[in-house]
């Protein structure tokens, strides 16, 4: 597993409290590298200068859905091997179905606890 200092996060969310919420608890994880996005189109851009080993992606993004971009990380090859946390209010078990089915590799309820973030981001960097 990296160490934490070496791993690189983006977090993308549309609304910026979430963004900085889960920016504070992951700095409170000790990881240092962590970039924001607020829409998908954001997230691509900074992709592409950028490597990531996680995303923790909102699925609920004005313009390109959360879902739809993680549709395109894994058509990509580049790209397909970032881990996705997919975050979000939506609790159906429809739609954690529906996110694992398209490539995710955690899916995490909001709102979370940094514990809860850090089991998950633990699961995904093993």
């Amino acid at each position: 597993m990296k160490p934490k200092d070496e791993v690189r996060i983006l977090v993308v969310d549309d609304q910026k409290s979430m963004r900085g919420l889960a920016i504070l608890y992951l700095h409170q994880l000790n990881y240092k590298n962590v970039d924001e996005a607020e829409s998908a189109q954001v997230a691509l851009s900074k992709m592409q200068s950028q490597k990531y080993d996680v995303l923790l992606l909102d699925w609920n993004l004005e313009g390109m859905s959360g879902i739809d971009l993680l549709k395109l990380l894994r058509s990509v090859p580049e790209l397909n091997v970032i881990k996705v946390i997919m975050t979000t209010s939506e609790r159906s078990s429809e739609k954690m179905n529906q996110a694992f089915e398209l490539g995710a590799n955690q899916y995490i309820g909001k709102p979370y606890k940094a514990e809860d973030l850090d089991r998950r981001l633990t699961r995904v960097l093993l």
